[in-house]
């Protein structure tokens, strides 16, 4: 899950060329807790709104312990050129932070941007989300699940995720990745994020961190992108969000790409593929958020 690689950053950067300016806002503190001061940075678009624009929170991968809301640049300033206010977002690591300590911190990101909508003319209803890796998973669960102890909702309108696991269950994880050379180090991340053991007793509390089992008729449209040779998050991961979200007639979109593992090919056609399918969800997010 440790997807968003230096190598990760340099090819965004071939890929999506020039873009227009963007102001940038770093490190605005969204939230303490733990004696800790969460960060975001927020990228707006340089022209004056002519009327409230949607936002986008993006959330970095890294395994749940590790990582940069920095990571997201390239992809906030793309998407701040297209209209939207992006916020990158810092949340807490494990295995010094475990679940839900994650999701309590995005979803806190979220009503923070609810709560200044008017001072970044803002429309509070609609946030989209987009993540890579373990920051796919938690902006997921930010579109499937609420917090109805805040007078602010911390749901979001639409999601795209980038290589997201979603069953994060032992006895999955080592079915699907029975063959794969990345299985013990993916279990040791699992149990770290998690902070107990898999087993019968503490079932639901890893089926509760897992969007698989979150998804019902008012789920958001979801649009995914996920390679198939990944041997750290399975293409079966992916499958089985999509088959999930179509039997609740949910909106979903996907893009498979060939011969993607879970570090970004530097293959140039794998690539090319993958910016492809970027484009596509930006489409996407123009589709529920702008009209």
């Amino acid at each position: 899950m440790a997807w968003l690689i230096q190598s990760f950053v340099f090819l965004l950067v071939a890929c999506l060329g020039c873009h227009g300016p963007v102001e940038i806002e770093s490190n605005i503190i969204y939230r303490k807790v733990e004696q800790q001061e969460l960060k975001l940075d927020l990228y707006l678009p340089k022209s004056l709104p002519k009327k409230r624009r949607p936002a986008i929170i993006a959330l970095h991968g890294g395994a749940w312990r590790q990582g940069n809301k920095e990571d997201m640049s390239e992809i906030a300033i793309k998407l701040a050129n297209r209209g939207y206010v992006v916020a990158a977002v810092q949340y807490r690591f494990a295995p010094e932070s475990v679940f839900p300590s994650q999701l309590e911190d995005v979803q806190a990101a979220v009503r923070w941007i609810r709560e200044h909508a008017d001072q970044y003319q803002l429309d509070g209803k609609k946030i989209g989300g987009i993540g890579a890796s373990a920051g796919a998973h938690l902006v997921s669960l930010l579109g499937l699940v609420d917090d109805p102890s805040y007078p602010i909702s911390s749901q979001i309108t639409c999601v795209v995720s980038l290589a997201g696991p979603v069953d994060l269950r032992l006895s999955t994880c080592r079915n699907e990745l029975a063959e794969s050379p990345a299985l013990e180090q993916v279990e040791q991340w699992l149990v770290d994020f998690i902070g107990q053991p898999y087993n019968s007793q503490n079932d639901l509390l890893w089926r509760s961190a897992s969007p698989l089992f979150q998804v019902s008729k008012k789920s958001p449209p979801f649009f995914l992108i996920h390679g198939t040779a990944d041997q750290v998050v399975s293409i079966k991961q992916a499958e089985a969000l999509v088959e999930s979200l179509s039997d609740q007639s949910v909106p979903v979109a996907y893009r498979y790409i060939p011969k993607l593992n879970h570090s970004l090919d530097v293959n140039y056609w794998v690539l090319l593929r993958f910016w492809q399918a970027l484009k596509a969800s930006f489409r996407f997010l123009d589709r529920h958020l702008k009209q």
